[in-house]
């Protein structure tokens, strides 16, 4: 009876052992399922000491569905629309150099993503998928093409090597042509301490631009109505990033640095760009405090202004600091104040802009 009881013992003892080692070694294959999400802006918009123009005061409210399909981990399908409702008609759009239409319903999204292996594949309408920033490339604005990355380990960090090519990415008939390759190093915890360095070469072909896309930079207008740019628009782009936490609180650093080795004619040495920032703290849980700072001193054919942020007034020939704080009040909502002070580079005054948003993230 004794041998029957220690038989009986061990057996469930490595029983058990073995199930939790099948469990652990081959886990349960992931079944297909909707992702639903959205996220929400509410912005109050003042922008003042504009020369020619009286100050502007203006809301915005945006909202953005998506709708994944997730087949696994390795694919997905997905679709996002954008909504937007404003105080301030469409037609002072192009006026304010906005990226946005400020009334308006759209498909912005719809894509397919895999992964094959250390390979991440994208086709379709998606959100720009190299590591850049708002500098010299606005988030909002999605990218309509493919784009691929190879991620190499090497060690104790990582190699990615990444491209694509996108068509028309901004509004009313554009289609101009952009194609970048990309190298990326990465080392480190994001939640410790890490660094993340890219170099980047990007090279647009504007395209059935409307003129008043031209904004700051060098352009003609020919008899037909074409936007002839001064430049070629051919970006070396360099982004260091250091994150790391001071005591509890996580701390990044950011360094991106620009040359347009295409900057020809007036534009000819008129063609670097410069941003630094630091952003202490973060948001998405109640009581997370984030604050940042940004300067940036952009010459005016050192990249092409149709495509980079909406959230400084010039797109380029201009120096500006830009800082922020902001308080999660919900799981992830927060609330953000910021201010702008910008002066473009042939003038001595400045124009000030404040915005306050309400955001409910993703």
């Amino acid at each position: 009876m004794r041998g029957l009881f220690l038989a009986a013992l061990l057996s469930a003892l490595f029983g058990g052992a073995a199930i939790a080692q099948e469990s652990e070694y081959f886990p349960e294959e992931e079944k297909p399922r909707l992702v639903f999400q959205w996220d929400f802006l509410a912005r109050y918009d003042r922008v003042e000491k504009l020369i020619f123009r009286p100050s502007i005061f203006r809301g915005r409210f945006e909202a953005r569905p998506e709708l994944d399909f997730v087949v696994s981990q390795r694919f997905r399908i997905g679709a996002r629309a954008v909504a937007d409702v404003g105080t301030d008609s469409n037609a002072t759009n192009d006026l304010n150099f906005d990226n946005y239409r400020s009334n308006g319903l759209a498909l912005e999204r719809y894509f397919v993503e895999g992964k094959p292996g250390p390979l991440a594949l994208r086709l379709g309408s998606f959100g720009m998928p190299l590591v850049a920033t708002d500098m010299l490339w606005d988030h909002d604005i999605q990218t309509l093409g493919g784009s691929a990355a190879w991620e190499i380990p090497l060690g104790a960090s990582t190699l990615t090597l990444a491209g694509g090519g996108f068509r028309g990415p901004q509004r009313e008939g554009d289609r101009t042509r952009v194609a970048a390759g990309q190298v990326v190093w990465r080392m480190g915890d994001p939640n410790s301490f890490s660094v993340e360095a890219a170099a980047s070469y990007w090279d647009f072909d504007p395209r059935n631009l409307r003129p008043l896309f031209g904004r700051q930079n060098y352009f003609t207008v020919d008899s037909s109505g074409v936007l002839r740019f001064g430049s070629r628009y051919q970006i070396v782009d360099g982004i260091l990033r250091v994150r790391f936490p001071a005591g509890r609180i996580p701390v990044l650093l950011s360094l991106d640095g620009i040359v347009n080795a295409g900057a020809r004619g007036l534009g000819e040495d008129e063609g670097t760009a410069f941003e630094g920032s630091i952003v202490v703290g973060g948001v998405g849980t109640p009581g997370d405090v984030r604050a940042f700072y940004t300067f940036q001193h952009v010459e005016r054919d050192a990249l092409l202004g149709a495509y980079n942020t909406d959230d400084w007034w010039f797109h380029t020939w201009y120096e500006g600091h830009r800082f922020a704080l902001a308080f999660t009040v919900y799981p992830r909502v927060f609330i953000q104040a910021t201010g702008m002070i910008q002066r473009r580079l042939d003038r001595q005054n400045h124009l000030n802009r404040v915005t306050i948003d309400l955001v409910k993230m993703f």
